[in-house]
């Protein structure tokens, strides 16, 4: 029918028109966009992405994305360390073996002319007619000066945590054994002739003991500053 394959190319070249004008529009609604092919190879490069990067577009397409355009080396677009270099490459090829797109995954890297960009990288894996994977999509998000800011703070009170987390994981490891200790000599003392008053003791010593533990093995600093802690309600008489 000549008809329909009239009309099936007549659709495509409007959408490789509307392709192409989103690509390499100079409006600053279009973001940074670059692409990878099945292979890894940078198979678009924006005027955008030309810009922020300044990397010209002849100097980045038929590249391997990682490695020859975006660097860890001084050539290319330099990335902040090789560390950055491996999570991209990581979270790209997750996306290209379809496992998973990346939503706002935040990165650093240089500009041409050696200032610092701070960027969110969203990325698609694109795929043909019949769910093949060709390639990666994608885009950059680079924040206002509010939310570089924001996210300065973020990774600030992450590391604080962390090192919080790690303080008490060292606090947690020197009360452990003591505290294995003192149940270990409760038990044997629980086997020996004791009178009343020493077993009422030693009931009051093993609730402190275990009030102790469960206070050690409680992790959750963010419920903690902010006061919610979880209540182990039991019966007690008042004589004790």
């Amino acid at each position: 029918d000549v008809t329909s394959q009239k009309t099936l190319i007549e659709n495509y070249s409007r959408v490789q028109g509307d392709y192409a004008r989103i690509m390499w529009s100079p409006s600053t609604l279009i973001p940074p966009i670059f692409m990878t092919n099945e292979n890894g190879l940078c198979s678009e490069w924006n005027d955008a992405m030309q810009k922020l990067s300044g990397i010209k577009r002849e100097e980045a397409v038929n590249k391997m994305l990682l490695g020859e355009v975006f660097t860890s080396n001084d050539y290319g677009c330099r990335l902040k360390d090789h560390d950055t270099l491996t999570k991209l490459s990581i979270a790209l090829n997750a996306v290209g073996s379809g496992q998973e797109n990346i939503e706002k995954l935040f990165f650093g890297f240089y500009h041409r002319d050696g200032y610092f960009i701070e960027a969110l990288l969203s990325a698609n894996k694109r795929t043909d007619i019949e769910g093949n994977v060709t390639g990666i999509l994608c885009f950059l998000q680079v924040p206002s000066p509010e939310l570089q800011y924001a996210l300065q703070v973020q990774q600030i009170s992450e590391q604080v945590t962390a090192c919080t987390l790690n303080k008490l994981a060292y606090l947690r490891h020197e009360v452990k054994d003591p505290e294995k200790a003192i149940s270990f000599l409760q038990d044997l003392l629980h086997s020996s002739g004791l009178s009343e008053e020493q077993k009422q003791l030693l009931r009051t010593s093993v609730l402190c003991r275990e009030q102790l533990a469960k206070a050690i093995s409680d992790s959750d600093i963010e419920g903690i500053e902010e006061g919610y802690v979880e209540l182990d309600c039991s019966e007690f008489s008042l004589q004790e």
